[in-house]
């Protein structure tokens, strides 16, 4: 029997649900199969960076200066996380899809990253993508986006 999972997602939480069709004549119902939370994404950033990388005396360079640090440059941290997020997250659609009972997939993805996520997914899972849906995720994962 061919399968149809319909996946939900940004980038602090995936969840996959299979659609289950019972035999009694009753509507199709929607089980949870797969939730992932990735780690990065509950990590405040003192957690994911040491506040002394790339921190150097200020002054003139003369003599060993003690107390101002510089804050060093920043390198675009929160683009290479959201980078590494989507990567994740493209994996695990990816592990998701890779099951051949899997026929269709329905793909609930928040608008600014949906675009990444669909030229990161595998061309044999990108297939079985049927529809792909743009929602205002706020509230539906539980999570509240501050809008």
């Amino acid at each position: 029997m061919k399968k149809t999972i319909l996946i939900v997602t940004d980038l602090g939480l995936l969840r996959a649900y299979l659609e289950t069709h019972p035999d009694n004549g009753r509507p199709p119902s929607l089980k949870l199969i797969d939730e992932w939370k990735p780690e990065r994404s509950r990590m405040k950033r003192s957690e994911q960076v040491s506040d002394q990388a790339g921190r150097f005396p200020q002054g003139d360079g003369t003599g060993n200066i003690s107390g101002n640090l510089s804050a060093g440059e920043s390198l675009n941290t929160e683009t290479e996380q959201e980078r590494r997020s989507i990567g994740e997250l493209a994996g695990r659609i990816n592990t998701l899809l890779a099951d051949p009972a899997v026929a269709h997939c329905l793909l609930a993805v928040s608008a600014p990253i949906h675009k990444q996520i669909l030229a990161a997914l595998e061309a044999d899972a990108r297939a079985k993508i049927t529809k792909v849906r743009l929602p205002d995720l706020d509230g539906v994962l539980g999570v509240k986006t501050g809008k």
